[in-house]
């Protein structure tokens, strides 16, 4: 299911081209917090001397075996543990997180003078990340907890990191049908809220998937936030 919500996502490779574009990986170590199936990992690691991707996830394990790469390092094991061991990184990425503002002086002891932190996080506003509510589902307040522990997060990171750059990008979710459209959105109103649509909210939803149809494909606006951060 997470394979296949990230399949259709960024077709352009917005994410990825932004990093480049920003910044120097050769000969670079970076470590990709909550790395899932390594969605950047895998392209990042064409560029980089070597990436480990962080993931406390298990089932994520069986992907990176299958998909070995020489300069690509899975570990299992949560993001504190690892942060606390006292290893440097020259990058720092964490993309997509849920966050919990204590990750800041975290990610600041792993980082040395030279290190680069790349945060990239969701507009809670665009319009994939508004579709919760407007398939007027009740739910729990899983999504509002995430968002205000974001906030913190963004409000502290001025005290640990200077600013080298803060872009807003556009980005989508391109699914072929309205089929596919309809299951993958319904799975993951399940793996991220929790969510069971009943009647109402199926209708509701499959009404939203028609109106953002276009040429036979339907489209979700997403809209992120990149940052790039190095120490003060």
């Amino acid at each position: 299911m997470f394979i296949e919500d990230c399949k259709y996502y960024d077709t352009q490779k917005v994410e990825i081209k932004t990093i480049l574009k920003n910044v120097d990986l050769k000969n670079k170590t970076i470590l990709d917090i909550g790395a899932g199936i390594g969605r950047l990992s895998f392209p990042l690691a064409k560029f980089a001397k070597k990436v480990i991707a962080l993931d406390k996830d298990k089932k994520f394990k069986e992907y990176f075996t299958k998909h070995k790469k020489k300069n690509l390092e899975f570990v299992n094991i949560e993001a504190e543990k690892y942060l606390n061991q006292g290893k440097k990184f020259d990058i720092i990425l964490l993309a997509w997180p849920t966050l919990d503002y204590k990750f800041v002086k975290l990610i600041k002891n792993a980082m040395h003078k030279n290190s680069l932190f790349i945060f990239i996080t969701c507009d809670n506003n665009s319009d994939f990340e508004t579709i919760v509510d407007k398939i007027d589902v009740v739910h729990k307040n899983y999504f509002k907890k995430d968002i205000k522990n974001k906030e913190k997060f963004i409000q502290n990171l001025p005290k640990k990191f200077k600013l080298i750059s803060k872009k807003k990008l556009k980005t989508d979710y391109i699914y072929p049908n309205k089929k596919i459209a309809f299951r993958i959105l319904q799975n993951s109103l399940k793996m991220w809220f929790n969510i069971k649509l009943n009647n109402k909210s199926e209708f509701n939803l499959n009404k939203l998937i028609n109106e953002h149809k276009q040429k036979n494909k339907i489209i979700f606006k997403e809209e992120i936030w990149f940052y790039l951060m190095r120490l003060k």
